[in-house]
């Protein structure tokens, strides 16, 4: 069981356990046995971070940490989550560290790792890495010419905006596009992007202090971008996520258009026969795939179980979560917000459609959900909680879908349902709830 690492890296209140500088020396410790020992060679690992006031603490940390232990570290500097991914390859890196919490408010932060390929760790990595970590077993450390350097990578920034540029060409395009970078990692790269390519650009969020990263902008936010869009006249908009693995759009008359739609979108793409996402995929995209007869695959809550599905499986080309985690395989096995909204983009473009009419492809099932605060994450394998939980799926079965599972980072039974009927799904989790509250 692991129980620093979450579902997406380790992840906590900066400067609290367990994202303390201890434990940036200890991971690193960690990394270098299991990564970085297996012969004489150098090895090297890049770091990258978002716009928290709190990046520059780990990322030193980090960096002198693996330096002591005779491993060069390449600093990219402020740079989105999947560039890392990708330039962990490029640059011939053994690892791959981003420094974020993602959509989390300034005050967390987190540690993300890529292995040599560009992938996220998988979770049997990540517990040998705990057990590593309390071992504490000390590593020799080197000396002389063996002791690792620190450098900034200045081009780390353009080289990723280039993999970007390369995959597309567009022309004569006229579309005004808001864009909101969410105070984070894309500020500076997601609004030079768009306009390099010739878009009517509405930059917003695009000034990050360190402190005003989500705050009320990006993904977890569309309320804001859905009112820009009307606002400006915009053909429509685009908001990312504070280290831009996240995208999600607003059409030309505000309608948010979230990672269900996203899916459904990429799923017309000729030869698509099966789409990934998880168990919180909406019913209403499993209804209409069906009917097109493609195959959704579910993995656990997570991106990264969504990659290692899609590592395996060649019909597995669009992946995602409702969330706005896309992944197209042809360009990474990893989110990456500003290509997946650029391809959705260059289809709406071809389409000759409005935006409205291009991306409204099915309708959603309404979304229920609690979260119900508890001493102890495993009440929900108590026996009346269980019985509860399997009457009300009986009731939903064929004609809606329920989930209740822990949370991955809080004290919290976090429980949805969808299906036709909302009224049908409020009574279910109401009762669900009560279960819970009453085991405790």
């Amino acid at each position: 069981m692991r129980k620093l690492f979450g579902t997406d890296g380790i992840r906590g209140v900066a400067n609290g356990y367990p994202i303390t500088i201890d434990v940036c020396e200890q991971l690193a410790k960690a990394v270098v046995a299991k990564f970085c020992n297996a012969d004489n060679k150098k090895h090297l690992v890049i770091i990258g971070k978002d716009t928290r006031i709190s990046g520059d603490i780990f990322e030193h940390a980090l960096a002198a940490s693996f330096a002591s232990l005779g491993v060069d570290v390449q600093l990219l500097g402020v740079i989105p989550t999947p560039a890392v991914s990708v330039l962990v390859s490029k640059l011939k890196a053994h690892m791959g560290i981003v420094i974020s919490a993602s959509h989390n408010p300034f005050y967390d932060n987190g540690i993300k790792l890529f292995n040599k390929f560009g992938l996220k760790l998988k979770d049997e990595e990540e517990a040998e890495l705990e057990e590593l970590m309390a071992e504490q077993a000390p590593l020799k450390t080197p000396t002389h010419e063996k002791v690792g350097t620190i450098r900034a990578n200045d081009n780390a920034v353009d080289l990723y905006i280039n993999e970007i540029k390369k995959s597309f060409h567009f022309k004569n395009t006229k579309l005004k596009i808001v864009v909101d970078s969410s105070n984070g990692a894309l500020s500076k790269i997601a609004p030079k992007v768009f306009s390099d390519f010739g878009f009517d650009v509405v930059p917003l969020y695009d000034k990050p202090n360190g402190t005003n990263i989500n705050d009320n902008c990006g993904v977890t936010h569309p309320n804001t971008l859905s009112a820009a869009v009307v606002t400006h006249h915009a053909d429509m908009g685009i908001a990312f996520d504070g280290d831009g693995d996240r995208v999600i759009l607003a059409d030309e008359t505000g309608h948010i258009v979230d990672g269900n739609q996203i899916l459904a979108i990429l799923s017309q793409t000729e030869g698509c026969r099966e789409i990934v996402s998880t168990i919180m995929a909406n019913y209403g995209l499993e209804k209409y795939l069906q009917s097109r007869g493609i195959k959704l695959i579910k993995t656990a809550v997570g991106d990264r179980y969504i990659s290692e599905y899609m590592q395996n499986n060649s019909d597995a080309r669009f992946g995602g979560e409702p969330s706005g985690h896309i992944i197209i395989k042809s360009h990474s096995l990893t989110g990456d917000g500003l290509f997946s909204g650029l391809k959705i983009i260059e289809m709406l473009i071809q389409s000759e459609k409005k935006c409205s009419e291009f991306c409204n492809v099915f309708e959603l099932c309404p979304t229920v959900s609690n979260n119900v605060r508890v001493k102890d994450k495993g009440i929900i394998t108590d026996a009346n909680v269980q019985r509860v939980i399997k009457e009300c799926e009986q009731e939903l079965a064929g004609i809606g879908k329920l989930i209740v599972r822990p949370s991955g980072t809080e004290p919290l039974i976090r429980i949805t349902a969808e299906g036709e009927n909302e009224t049908k799904s409020q009574e279910i989790v109401k009762r669900i709830t009560a279960a819970i509250s009453g085991a405790e």
